[in-house]
């Protein structure tokens, strides 16, 4: 019996240091229960920040992959624009070859222009010289330089004496003098 007692006394000993420890978690319990539902709700609010900022990255994205679409397009514009300001360009240029050319052309056919009115007035005036050359052996009387040479009292003299000498003959040489002046 005694190894009974003995026995007994173990498993009373054993028993009470199991019920002790079922206190003791009892006591514990609540404060565990209270710690792990403070861990509940942080974690949750955690999730809870971490999808937000997902929330946020995702519109974040979106908003970026629409701001590229607005960049590529806007940039296929200014590359569109910039080979048709190029084409024009390049117009512009032969647009201005072209009227360089016909300027020098025209510099050129100007001065051939002038070439032949210096020809023409040379000729003009030979023609001239020859129509008075013409003109005074027909009225020999009349000759260029003769006022020149005279002093203004002996051409008014002479004047007299040709008026005296052929009344008719200077009325012809009037009427010739007036026509080659008009």
């Amino acid at each position: 019996m005694y190894a009974l007692m003995k026995t007994y006394g173990g498993l009373e000993r054993c028993l009470g240091r199991l019920f002790g420890s079922l206190l003791t978690v009892q006591d514990e319990k609540p404060q565990l229960q209270c710690e792990f539902d403070t861990e509940v709700e942080r974690l949750h609010a955690e999730l809870a920040r971490v999808t937000r900022e997902r929330d946020q990255a995702v519109q974040k994205n979106t908003e970026l992959s629409q701001d590229l679409l607005a960049v590529r397009e806007q940039r296929d514009r200014v590359t569109t624009a910039h080979r048709n300001y190029e084409r024009m360009l390049v117009h512009v240029l032969g647009q201005r070859n072209e009227a360089w050319h016909k300027e020098d052309t025209l510099r050129a056919r100007q001065l051939e222009l002038e070439q032949q009115l210096a020809n023409a007035e040379e000729y003009n005036e030979n023609l001239h010289e020859e129509i008075q050359q013409l003109h005074n052996q027909l009225h020999p009387h009349h000759l260029p330089g003769a006022a020149e040479i005279d002093s203004k009292d002996e051409m008014d003299e002479d004047l007299e004496i040709e008026a005296a000498a052929s009344g008719d003959e200077d009325e012809e040489g009037s009427g010739m003098d007036s026509d080659h002046s008009k």
